[in-house]
């Protein structure tokens, strides 16, 4: 078995023509797609029979935007044979190329077709019922022949108005019969136009979707050298754009155990302008659009601003004034030029951050392969496959903020243990099989917490009573203080039939300036500037069964007579 791979390739632009002699024209099949968060990199296997000698293979229907610097061609074989250079050719056609696309624009110009006839039986319709509105005026002398009656023998103007009394009877029903049929006819052409209409704008909704416009389609051109006839299996590889992944996930909690089931679920899109039929598909987590290269960094200097000279009283002249006004522009420039490399330097610092985030993701890319075959043509719905479940054993427990919000949720704390990574992705939520909530995860390396609400806590009823705020004036004459005392009340009932630990948080003033005096009353906080955030506090407390807990805090702020402050 002898391997080729492919020496260079060349773009050119080609229209669609018959083959030249020693032409073998081949199809090529998917057969294995990778597919990145923003790309995706397409496998097609082609099998072809060589002549001795030089022989020229077309390969056609390549997506027009396939990388072309990511072509790669290889190929399997018995026998001595040589790959030469590959050449890219554009190939126009008359219609759209992709067969989805092809065939919605197919059924939406059917409908129209339907849609015109329609509208001509109602126009007739209409026609038919004004005939019958001049004959009951007799207005219709103008228009119409005169009409034989077969059993007089006579003739008349097709006009009711000269009739016998003995026929108005007659006359009326016959008119009657006619409006109600031309009535008839109508209204149920116009309940069949309202269907079609729908029917095109379905079918239009769905073009958005699929719709890439393309009329035009790659062709690669082998030149491969085969010193005898044989069988030669040819691989193309490359990245095309409009293909995408992101990971979605699952989390179940089984209050008894205290589990949680973790499924990672990926869900992929693609609008390449090419149908996957029946491929491999595997997922990576590469972005090899997203750059490679650290960002280039320049010094950063820094100067004071140079001072610019005070107006000279000998500056008597016209000529000498406008000559130091350009000198002062110059330095004024100068200064400019100083001010925006000051500005300008942060920048790189910036994008520092960004490539350290891709550099994570290099670091611990995956792949993860999805079972079986898939198929999922380019601009259909988006397609969701299970890639890995996990268990995690999680620390439950409840918390609350009662002064913003009295309900009581029940959360879940535990740490990431996988060899890969949690990417960043949308999260359902479910408590015991119920669906609780989404919310949004963000990446997680293995060993990081992974700290999960599933929802409110029925269970739990907590009463928040704040008492009235109280103000006083301390201090002697020159040095009174305003004083502004706040207590806080709360009850907790659990109606749980076992202990549970609630973390009970708040807000609590923090002093910015020496001349504001802040002090904590009852009970003290467990837990003070939470997240390294000043004034965040929490008490840690267990919750008896049936049974109430009780909890009581507040604050004093005290501060200059003369002075205000907002929001207290």
């Amino acid at each position: 078995m002898i391997k080729l791979f492919i020496s260079s390739i060349a773009i050119t632009a080609l229209l669609t023509s018959a083959a030249q002699a020693g032409e073998i024209k081949t199809d090529s099949t998917i057969k294995a797609v990778t597919v990145y968060p923003g790309s995706a990199k397409v496998v097609r296997v082609a099998t072809i029979k060589l002549e001795t000698g030089d022989n020229d293979v077309i390969i056609s229907n390549l997506p027009l935007n396939l990388n072309e610097t990511s072509l790669r061609v290889s190929g399997e074989g018995q026998g001595t044979m040589s790959l030469g250079s590959v050449e890219l050719l554009r190939s126009f056609q008359e219609d759209v190329v992709q067969e989805r696309e092809k065939a919605i624009l197919e059924k939406i110009e059917e409908l129209q077709d339907g849609r015109r006839e329609i509208k001509d039986a109602i126009l007739r319709s209409q026609k038919q019922f004004e005939y019958i509105q001049r004959m009951a005026l007799g207005n219709n002398t103008s228009v119409s022949p005169k009409i034989p009656n077969h059993t007089t023998g006579e003739h008349h103007d097709g006009s009711y108005k000269n009739l016998p009394l003995e026929k108005w009877q007659e006359a009326w029903q016959t008119l009657d019969s006619a409006t109600a049929a031309v009535q008839e006819r109508t209204r149920a052409a116009e309940k069949s136009l309202k269907t079609y209409d729908k029917q095109i704008t379905k079918l239009n909704n769905e073009l958005k979707q699929v719709a890439v416009n393309q009329r035009e389609t790659r062709t690669a051109k082998l030149h491969v050298k085969s010193e005898t006839a044989t069988e030669l299996t040819l691989k193309l590889t490359y990245q095309i754009r409009g293909a995408r992944w992101a990971p979605v996930y699952d989390a179940d909690l089984n209050t008894s155990t205290g589990k949680i089931e973790l499924k990672t679920l990926a869900q992929i899109s693609q609008r390449t302008g090419e149908d996957w039929k029946g491929v491999d598909v595997t997922l990576s987590t590469l972005r090899p659009s997203a750059g490679t290269q650290l960002p280039h960094l320049n010094p950063w200097v820094l100067d004071f601003m140079p001072d610019i000279p005070p107006p000279s009283r000998m500056l008597k002249s016209k000529s000498f004034r406008m000559e130091k006004s350009a000198e002062m522009k110059s330095m004024v420039a100068e200064d400019v030029g100083v001010t925006a490399g000051m500005v300008a330097a942060p920048a790189p610092m910036r994008k520092t951050v960004q490539q350290h985030s891709q550099l994570i993701s290099t670091d611990f890319s995956a792949e993860y392969k999805v079972p079986g075959v898939i198929s999922l043509d380019s601009g259909s719905n988006k397609r969701r496959f299970a890639l890995t479940s996990q268990d995690y054993d999680a620390d439950v427990r409840l918390a609350s903020a009662p002064r913003f919000d009295p309900r009581v949720m029940l959360l879940a704390e535990t740490k990431h243990t996988g060899e890969t990574p949690l990417l960043a992705g949308s999260l359902s939520l479910y408590r015991n099989g119920s669906f609780v909530g989404n919310t949004f995860l963000q990446q997680k390396l293995s060993g990081e917490e992974l700290k999960l609400s599933f929802g409110e806590d029925d269970k739990v009823k907590i009463k928040f009573l704040p008492d009235p705020d109280k103000k006083r004036k301390d201090g002697l004459l020159f040095g009174k203080k305003k004083v502004v005392e706040r207590h806080y009340q709360l009850s907790i009932h659990s109606n749980h039939d076992k202990p549970f630990d609630i973390s009970l948080y708040d807000v609590l003033p923090v002093a910015s300036h020496e001349d504001i005096k802040v002090k904590l009353l009852g009970d003290a906080p467990t837990n003070k500037n939470i997240d390294d955030k000043k004034g965040v506090v929490s008490w840690e407390r267990t919750l008896k069964p049936k049974q109430d807990t009780k909890l009581k805090y507040g604050y004093t702020v005290s501060y200059p007579e003369d002075k205000v402050i907002p929001r207290l």
